[in-house]
């Protein structure tokens, strides 16, 4: 699917600011207004709204959002034809701000995830010769650092399908090398920029990674019975997809690299729209212990995350309220 494209430009100013409160843990999304192209940062379950940002911007990249969860700020990449990308911050918290670096590669950077315990991003980026590398992007900079050039014959990786376990360093990616045949489940080392690991996936088409503590979480179709159903990769004694529940028919484009797990309520979600229709994307709730999916309303938006945020009610002088 092309990138989804988000026009972010300037408001009038505030009227009032609600009283704000603090808010339990909360899925959250990356989005554009109802009604207009400005960014904000969505409660997916109570559509309460962040602070928008009044700035020009900018083309989002599917699949280049990834997010600090402790400082509540989000980063997203900006391509630009034949340029290098804008790598932007956005702070989402009590004051919300946004800002902008162009990355200082004219690369393809096509995954991003955050490694707090260092301050940076890492991802892959496409090569001028074919292959692929790992990168590291300073926050703030834009420096993108190459940690490994894995060279023409390894990856071709899934878009957006990314997720990183900082206890063990190991960022986790969906794809295949020049010799398989199946999608493979890739592990790098973040440290080293190498490939570690590859798994054979078999009959799973893995939509969604997820990294929450020790446990790996995927979202995937079975291709011989088009099901798709959450579940989570173990390693030991062998490897192997343990799907929850049976799965679910008729179900659905699912937006690249925008998932979260919401633990308050158990659940896996993510974007999607029905297989039959390109109408707008919404929210699917997938059990972590049945599998069953509850389909919430319809949101455009661009990544999902989890946090305890603050989060304001605001309401607009230009036709927002």
């Amino acid at each position: 699917m092309s990138d989804l494209h988000f026009r972010l430009a300037r408001t009038g100013a505030l009227l009032a600011l609600a009283c704000a409160t603090p808010a339990l843990a909360a899925v959250l999304a990356l989005a554009p207004t109802t009604r207009g192209a400005n960014l904000h940062v969505v409660d997916v379950a109570t559509h309460n709204s962040t602070a928008l940002e009044a700035t020009s911007c900018c083309a989002v990249q599917s699949g280049s959002v990834a997010v600090d969860t402790l400082n509540h700020r989000v980063f997203f990449l900006a391509n630009h034809a034949g340029a290098a990308a804008d790598l932007y911050t956005y702070g989402y918290g009590g004051v919300a701000a946004v800002s902008s670096v162009p990355t200082s590669t004219a690369q393809h950077i096509t995954h991003l995830a955050y490694d707090a315990v260092n301050t940076r991003l890492l991802g892959f980026a496409a090569n001028d010769a074919g292959g692929i590398d790992m990168v590291t992007i300073t926050p703030g900079t834009g420096t993108v650092t190459i940690s490994g050039a894995l060279g023409p014959t390894c990856c071709t990786l899934r878009a957006g399908v990314i997720a990183y376990r900082p206890g063990t360093g190991t960022l986790y990616a969906v794809g295949r090398r020049s010799t398989d045949t199946n999608d493979q489940l890739l592990a790098f080392s973040a440290r080293y920029g190498t490939l570690q690991n590859a798994w054979d996936l078999g009959n799973e088409r893995i939509a969604q990674l997820i990294a929450d503590g020790s446990t790996l979480y995927a979202l995937s179709y079975a291709q011989d019975t088009k099901l798709l159903r959450p579940g989570t990769l173990a390693f030991a004694p062998a490897f192997q997809f343990n799907a929850i529940g049976a799965g679910t028919s008729d179900c659905c484009f699912v937006l690249a690299g925008s998932a979260a797990i919401d633990h308050a309520n158990n659940t896996l979600v993510a974007l999607t729209r029905a297989s039959s229709t390109s109408g707008p994307f919404a929210t699917r709730a997938f059990s972590l212990s049945t599998g069953n999916v509850t389909i919430g309303s319809a949101l455009q938006a661009m990544g999902l995350f989890e946090d305890t945020a603050v989060l304001f009610d605001r309401i607009f002088a230009d036709g927002f309220e």
